[in-house]
C-alpha cells in the first residue's frame, strides 16, 4: 500500500477560501479517481495555510489510473483554473510505500494526525527502516497507538515517515507524555544519530476538514 499526499499552500489573507477550494477538490478527486480522498489543515509543525490532500493507494499502477482519470476530469480542469486564485504556487505531490504497520490501524483516518518525517543518512536507509519499525512497533505497545512507516519512493527517496492517526488534542497530551517518561523509547530516539541526516527530523499536526 501507498500513502499519496499533495500540499497546497493558500495565498496570504485567503485562508479560509483555500479550505473552501481544498473540500471541493477532496469531492472531486475522489469522485474522478473511485478513491476516497481526504483533506486536511495543518495545525503545527508548518507553514499555517498549509492543505493537505492524501488517499491511500493499493499499487502504483493504480496510481497512475487514478492520477490520469483525475487530470483528465473536466471538473478537476475547472478547479484547476480557479487554484489561481487562492493556491500559491505549485502543488507539491508525495508518494511513501508503507513499510510498516502496527496495532489496528483505522480503516478511515482519525480526525487528527502526527507525520514525523527524516531523512535516512546516505548508504543506510535499509538500516534506518528497520530502526524506524522497531521504534513504531515500541511505541505502539507503549501507548496502544496505531502507526504507520512510510519510505518515499519518488521525490526524497530517502524520507521516512511515521503517520499516527488520533482522536483528539488529550490524546496527543497522552502520547507525548508517555513518550517522554519512558527510558526505552528516549534510548531508541538516541540510537538514531548514525543513521539520520542530521536536523531533517520534522513533526506536522494536522486537523482533517469536515
Amino acid at each position: 500500500m501507498y500513502l499519496l499526499a499533495t500540499r497546497l499552500q493558500a495565498k496570504r489573507g485567503m485562508t479560509a477560501e483555500a479550505g473552501d477550494y481544498v473540500r471541493r477538490a477532496r469531492e472531486v478527486v475522489s469522485s474522478a479517481a473511485g478513491l476516497p480522498f481526504s483533506a486536511w489543515a495543518v495545525a503545527a509543525g508548518d507553514d499555517l495555510g498549509v492543505f493537505v490532500m492524501s488517499a491511500r493507494i493499493e499499487s502504483f499502477d493504480q496510481y497512475m489510473a487514478a492520477n490520469q482519470a483525475i487530470s483528465q476530469h473536466p471538473d478537476f480542469q475547472a478547479l484547476s483554473k480557479a487554484s489561481v486564485d487562492v493556491i500559491e504556487g505549485p502543488t507539491r505531490t508525495g508518494l511513501g510505500q508503507v513499510v510498516a504497520a502496527a496495532g489496528e490501524v483505522s480503516d478511515t483516518p482519525r480526525p487528527l494526525a502526527v507525520v514525523t518525517t527524516a531523512t535516512a543518512a546516505p548508504g543506510q536507509q535499509a538500516t534506518a527502516i528497520a530502526w524506524a519499525t522497531n521504534l513504531l512497533n515500541h511505541v505502539t505497545e507503549l501507548t496502544g497507538v496505531a502507526g504507520m512507516v512510510t519510505a518515499s519512493i519518488v521525490g526524497n527517496i530517502g524520507n521516512i515517515n511515521w503517520v499516527q492517526g488520533l482522536d483528539s488534542g488529550a490524546e496527543i497530551d497522552e502520547l507525548n507524555a508517555k513518550l517522554q517518561a519512558d527510558a526505552g523509547y528516549l534510548e531508541l530516539v538516541g540510537q538514531s544519530g548514525s543513521l539520520l541526516v542530521a536536523g531533517s527530523s520534522r513533526r506536522v499536526m494536522l486537523a482533517q476538514l469536515p
